[in-house]
């Protein structure tokens, strides 16, 4: 279950609408959020808490939205050009690939909270 609604979505988007694919968007984003609070301690049904996930769950969907890149196939790739398309992929060892991706605003959110304790990889 996304810990944010479309409208939460479209509030903090406005006045640009929610996009067609925002329902799975917000579920990828509080997978991500999920994932970035392994560990952490803290009581989901609680209001505050509930503020703070619905917060950071439309800052990561924003962002994802602003890579254009939602299923993170993009993620290990180090530079870009647009002639010719020449791109360059991370090797092992220097953050290639499967990394888990949360988006700086998100991060502050959760950091910002008290939840996210640790330095999650943010990129972007």
């Amino acid at each position: 279950m996304a810990y944010a609604t479309i409208s939460d979505l479209e509030a903090w988007l406005a006045p640009e609408p929610a996009p067609a694919n925002a329902t799975r968007l917000l579920e990828q984003a509080s997978d991500a959020i999920d994932l970035a609070l392994t560990g952490a301690m803290y009581d989901p049904t609680d209001p505050d808490v509930k503020e703070v996930l619905r917060k950071a769950c439309v800052r990561q969907v924003h962002w994802k939205m602003e890579r254009g890149d939602e299923t993170g196939a993009e993620n290990d790739i180090q530079s870009m050009s647009a002639g010719s398309r020449s791109f360059t992929r991370r090797t092992v060892g220097d953050g290639a690939g499967g990394a888990p991706r949360i988006g700086p605003e998100a991060a502050t959110v959760l950091r910002n909270s008290g939840l996210l304790t640790m330095w999650p990889l943010v990129v972007g």
